[in-house]
């Protein structure tokens, strides 16, 4: 029996290209419904790179609340030094911004803000509890989740778009937020829940 099967295109190995400027904006498209140009995978890599260099600015802003108001030891220490890799990860930011030959700009991220204010919300009704610090961890795995998912999708963006020195420098940062979620998880569940349990 003749075999019907197409032969697989061999992949392409240049993915691993030097960084260019994103430029590939403005073409139209005949099913373009909005008149504003077709917007490409190059488009949506540089909005969501505005997006989390806002909320990481957010979030550095916002660790100092959560710090102060952490009764666990290891917990205080633990945000506190992701405080400090939260402005490594900033400034790792700007220099991709700087590859992309753009200015770094914050695009307004209302999700951040959204698991932000919840975070204070939570505060305010368990700060000042045994469960201060359960509810502390639940607001910042909240936040590293959402940047877990914001990095991955940018990382395979980054691939896709053959920048390979920016998709290794946002695979960095999304191994950190790895990590870090990890800790909360360690603190949670060798200390914090149970204190909480009353």
């Amino acid at each position: 029996m003749r075999d019907t099967k197409r032969p697989m295109k061999a992949k392409n190995d240049s993915r691993q290209s030097d960084v260019a400027p994103i430029t590939r904006t403005g073409a139209k498209s005949k099913n373009d419904r909005s008149g504003a140009g077709e917007k490409t995978l190059a488009d949506l890599f540089e909005h969501a790179l505005k997006d989390i260099y806002y909320a990481e600015k957010k979030i550095y802003k916002t660790l100092p609340t959560m710090i102060k108001a952490a009764h666990d030891p290891i917990l205080r220490e633990g945000l506190s030094s992701h405080r400090d890799e939260t402005a490594t990860q900033i400034e790792r930011l700007a220099h991709i911004f700087e590859l992309l030959g753009k200015r770094a700009k914050a695009e307004k991220c209302d999700a951040i803000d959204g698991i932000l204010e919840e975070s204070g919300g939570l505060l305010e009704d368990f700060g000042n509890t045994r469960t201060g610090d359960a509810a502390i961890i639940f607001s910042c795995q909240a936040v590293e989740h959402y940047e877990i998912t914001r990095y991955g999708s940018m990382h395979t963006y980054a691939t896709e778009l053959r920048m390979s020195e920016i998709a290794d420098l946002l695979k960095q940062t999304l191994d950190e937020e790895k990590a870090a979620d990890q800790k909360l998880s360690q603190v949670a569940i060798s200390r914090v829940n149970y204190a909480a349990e009353g």
